[in-house]
């Protein structure tokens, strides 16, 4: 479980400082709300090894000796137990992985007219096989299985958006079962982008549907690393909801971009009571929001909007991504959520689908 505590050690507060800057210090930046993360690519090769170092848990519970005789090691069984659970959420991610890039494959072959449509996803999820499985490359054209597609191009893409909606379901499952946090991290990531798979695939489908934060009188808020991740979090939606405060009063009253701000406002205003109340079951005290925050660029006009609004997106994929590796029980399935709405909501606002959000770098 990580420390964010140790993690940040040289800042004197967990929030202000280098990971989050008030009006008062450097003018405010909304850039700076969220833990930093490391490249996509170096990701995956650490979430290839992680599931790999997981899935090798039973071969590594015997060593051989120096005469090549193997001798037994002792190993806890709850560990064990954890680990073999772990192993068969993996497997079966691989496997939907697998199906649904062979899916895109085949999909491409019989309709090359929907390629431009469909190459992100189809490279997003070439990606989570390769995070699966910690390969080096994705799926080949020449090599991967046939799957029967449908003779329309329109038939065709429904059938991609069902199946990815399926994985959305599986993924998002998983996350809440997972004994291991960078796992749940992985799957709730991933689930976050088949979600936006979806809205291309469907654009008139539903978006999730954003869930409400735990009530903390019914549940046990677990101190240390997870209140601090919930404070960091607490953090970026005071400077969402600043964001979308901007956004809606600046542009044309009435118009579709005011009316997503303001439902999108509404949304983490929820979230903000919500971790704040969390927050406080703790024992500990919310961080307060700054009298304003330093936007990446003037809202002068839709263009400028929606770039805010991605960026706001974007951020709270990371924030949401964060404490779902943390926290467990309701906790991380309301992260898990959060996750995945922000991720749609970004989409929504122009940003393109990605293979990880909240945890690959845009």
């Amino acid at each position: 479980m990580v420390n964010l505590r140790g993690r940040h050690a040289a800042c004197r507060h967990p929030i202000r400082g280098r990971v989050f800057e008030s009006r008062r210090e450097s003018r405010g930046s909304f850039g700076g709300v969220f833990p930093p993360t490391s490249t996509r690519r170096a990701f995956l090769r650490r979430a290839g090894s992680t599931v790999l170092a997981v899935a090798g848990v039973s071969v590594l519970t015997s060593a051989c000796d120096a005469d090549g005789d193997e001798r037994a090691t002792t190993a806890d069984p709850s560990t064990d137990a954890a680990a073999s659970a772990d192993d068969e959420l993996v497997a079966a991610a691989l496997d939907e992985a697998t199906a649904l890039a062979a899916l895109y494959a085949s999909t491409l072959r019989r309709h090359p007219e929907l390629r431009s449509q469909l190459a992100g996803a189809r490279s997003d999820v070439d990606e989570h096989v390769e995070a699966l499985s910690g390969a080096t490359g994705g799926t080949d054209d020449d090599t991967a299985t046939d799957r029967p597609v449908p003779q329309t191009p329109n038939a065709a893409r429904r059938l991609l958006a069902a199946q990815e909606e399926r994985a959305t379901r599986h993924l998002r499952r998983d996350a809440n079962r997972a004994a291991s946090g960078d796992l749940a991290r992985l799957l709730a990531s991933m689930a976050a982008s088949h979600a936006q798979h979806v809205r291309l695939l469907a654009p008139h489908a539903d978006a999730p549907k954003a869930s409400a934060a735990p009530d903390p009188d019914t549940i046990t808020v677990e101190v240390g690393p997870v209140i601090d991740a919930m404070n960091y979090t607490l953090a970026g939606e005071h400077a969402a909801i600043y964001a979308y405060g901007v956004i809606g009063g600046r542009l044309d009253y009435g118009s579709r971009p005011v009316r997503e701000a303001t439902a999108a406002w509404e949304i983490h205003r929820g979230r903000r009571i919500g971790l704040t109340a969390l927050v406080e079951a703790g024992g500990e005290t919310p961080v307060a929001a700054e009298t304003g925050y330093r936007l990446p660029n003037d809202v002068g006009d839709v263009a400028a909007a929606r770039t805010i609004a991605q960026s706001v997106e974007g951020r709270c994929t990371v924030l949401y991504a964060t404490l779902a590796a943390i926290a467990a029980g309701e906790v991380r399935a309301y992260a898990v959520d959060a996750l995945i709405d922000a991720a749609v909501r970004g989409y929504d606002w122009g940003a393109p689908t990605s293979a990880l959000p909240g945890v690959a770098d845009a």
